[in-house]
């Protein structure tokens, strides 16, 4: 269990390890309206040059005025009073950084998906093992969406009836110039899953909190374009522990598009979702309509989760156990492309 923090009643103390595209445009988000609950204490990247932009960024931004900037992990870990550590790195990064942040006695959030790879993942589950006392989870946000929180609402209660498909589309047109390929670790063969393991955990993610385990799956992948890796699309079709089938489509190279939308199918009813607007349809004719363009897709929420786990010991819904889960759906189905894959 989670060692408690000592004044639950206290801001807890974030270190965060990476000052990038997802730092600047989803995570700063999120902690500019939790200061209450998490202050952010100190910064650490690979130049000092673009640590301290990123504090002049945060303090335009009602941040803290100053923050101490590192480029070394251990002088970084070393900061007086620090808590834990949000790691907002390339995911080839994240055990190692892991390893030193807990053996440093540091709560460790790391951005998804948990490891470059499945050999890398469970060496970070064995970490979470050896280190119970602290809190080890991935900063997956689609499990703390409001959107999907309110649809497994929805289907817990029972009003649906037994769920017996799900359909996911999500069709991009990602140039060679979009912030985050320019990042290059998407695309490099050190992180051989590519965009699709990078976008595909969340979507994973999101079909497993709704329907439960995947039980077994085949990939059929695409490739259009040459700048965006091995594979730049793909249709995971799965069926799920519970009966239910589906498939996610991801398209990165899709000329002319932009956004998902997510279907859902049950014995009395159907969840209809854009990433603004929700729609819970009833057998009866009835129809819910619900606009969740105010949420954030559960940055804020996944923050304040972790907070929670580390004051109180209780359990995240995204421990690495939970996102190893996640990830290996995608591990496995990329290792044989065609081919049926048994989870």
């Amino acid at each position: 269990m989670a060692q408690v923090m000592a004044n639950e009643g206290r801001p807890l103390r974030l270190g965060l390890i990476g000052t990038g595209v997802a730092a600047r445009e989803l995570h700063w988000p999120a902690l500019r309206q939790l200061q209450e609950q998490i202050t952010l204490v100190a910064l650490c990247g690979r130049t000092m040059e673009n640590v301290q932009a990123f504090a002049s960024h945060v303090a335009e931004t009602g941040g803290p005025v100053t923050l101490p900037c590192y480029t070394g992990w251990a002088d970084f870990l070393d900061h007086p009073g620090l808590d834990a550590v949000l790691v907002a790195l390339p995911a080839t990064e994240n055990l190692q950084i892991s390893r030193i942040a807990l053996a440093a006695g540091k709560h460790v959030l790391v951005e998804k998906p948990l490891a470059a790879n499945g050999d890398e993942a469970l060496q970070m589950l064995a970490l979470a093992a050896a280190h119970p006392q602290l809190v080890t989870m991935v900063a997956e946000n689609i499990r703390y969406s409001s959107a999907l929180l309110r649809i497994k609402a929805w289907l817990d209660s029972g009003v649906a009836g037994r769920v017996y498909a799900l359909h996911w589309q999500a069709a991009n047109h990602m140039l060679a110039d979009n912030r985050y390929i320019a990042s290059g670790w998407r695309t490099d063969a050190a992180f051989p899953g590519g965009l699709l393991l990078d976008a595909g955990v969340h979507y994973s993610a999101g079909v497993q909190l709704l329907l439960g385990d995947i039980a077994e799956a085949r990939l059929l992948t695409s490739k259009a374009a040459t700048h965006l890796g091995a594979w730049d699309g793909a249709s995971l079709q799965f069926t799920t522990r519970n009966g239910a089938n589906g498939t996610l489509d991801l398209y990165f190279a899709a000329v002319g598009q932009a956004g998902f939308r997510l279907l859902l199918l049950a014995e009395r009813g159907s969840a209809q979702f854009d990433g603004h607007t929700l729609l819970l349809h009833g057998a009866d004719g009835s129809c819910i309509e619900e606009d969740h363009r105010s949420d954030d897709f559960g940055y804020a929420a996944e923050f304040l989760a972790f907070r929670q786990a580390i004051a109180t010991g209780t359990a995240t819904a995204s421990p690495f156990a939970q996102a190893w889960q996640d990830m290996r759906v995608w591990t496995a189905a990329l290792a044989q492309p065609g081919q049926v894959v048994q989870y």
